[in-house]
């Protein structure tokens, strides 16, 4: 009886080795094309200091500070968007926004208000105080601070409000409203060192990704924005002498929801060139020309 003739097993080898190759090599140029991203380390930050921070409460939900001062050495004519901030004219003083070197927006929830810091010159600094000296307005105080209910014509319209004039800055405060608006301008002239928003580690984590707080502008959005699951995203904004430079810092939860939401990040930031993922926070960097500058500097207002 003549013997069964053995199946080559060649074709299934060749076979099962090239499926492997192919596999393989598939995996390795997805890894080549879509690196893994890489999740940074933050370390120990130090502690910051500004004149922003002594009138920001860790209870606030937004600020805004624009170095007047600063943008000017790019654009002279800085800001042009306004004639008048404040326009007292029961007092016969008014605030023009050539006379100020930097402002600061505070946003609460809790009171529903907002106040308004501008830090001023010399020369815009004696015409207030000389006008509040010479009427008989009921001052309160708080500290070196002296507060007042004011009546303020913007437009031709008069709206009623409190006005702080802050000696140790050279600063001028205003919240519009009565019972609330006091109440939050309040707060911010009350600010410790310890209940500042500079204060606690994830604002100086942050503060930390944009390299501290001498920009031209900088501010902190305290509630979710472009992305839901974004706890604060903070705005930078610096020019480098040719082009400006704006860096977004996201926070999240925690670092596995930072690398879940990173391509969202790109999408939703398609301006940026530059993206990375440290701890629970995603940071976004973008280029634009110079005459983007001012643009710039309102995304923080």
């Amino acid at each position: 009886m003549p013997k069964k003739k053995r199946e080559s097993k060649k074709p299934f080898v060749a076979g099962f080795v090239v499926t492997v190759v192919v596999l393989v090599g598939g995996t390795i140029a997805l890894l080549y094309l879509n690196p893994p991203v890489p999740v940074n380390h933050i370390g120990s930050v130090p502690e910051y200091s500004s004149m922003w921070a002594k009138y920001v409460p860790a209870s606030a939900v937004q600020f805004g500070f624009e170095n007047y001062t600063g943008i000017r050495l790019y654009n002279s004519s800085y800001p042009t968007q306004y004639k008048f901030l404040l326009d007292i004219s029961d007092v016969g003083v008014e605030l023009k926004s050539t006379s100020i070197n930097s402002i600061l927006s505070v946003t609460f929830d809790k009171p529903n208000e907002s106040v308004a810091f501008a830090f001023v010159n010399q020369g815009a600094w004696n015409n207030f105080t000389d006008a509040f000296s010479k009427v008989g307005f009921a001052v309160t105080v708080i500290g070196d601070n002296s507060l007042y209910y004011v009546r303020n014509a913007e437009q031709g319209q008069f709206q009623y409000g409190w006005i702080a004039l802050i000696p140790g800055d050279r600063g001028i405060a205003f919240a519009l409203g009565d019972t609330d608006a006091k109440s939050a301008l309040s707060i911010c002239l009350e600010v410790t060192q310890s209940d500042s928003w500079i204060s606690t580690l994830n604002v100086r984590q942050m503060l930390y990704l944009v390299n501290g707080t001498q920009h031209l502008a900088v501010g902190i959005q305290g509630f979710p924005g472009v992305l839901p699951e974004a706890n604060n995203t903070l705005t930078a904004v610096d020019d480098t002498g040719s082009q400006v430079l704006i860096r977004r810092v996201l926070q999240f939860q925690n670092s596995t929801m930072a690398l879940q939401k990173y391509d969202l990040v790109r999408q939703d930031y398609l301006n940026s060139r530059q993206f990375g993922v440290y701890d629970s926070y995603v940071k976004a960097t973008e280029y634009e020309a110079q005459n983007d500058l001012i643009g710039a500097v309102r995304l923080v207002e």
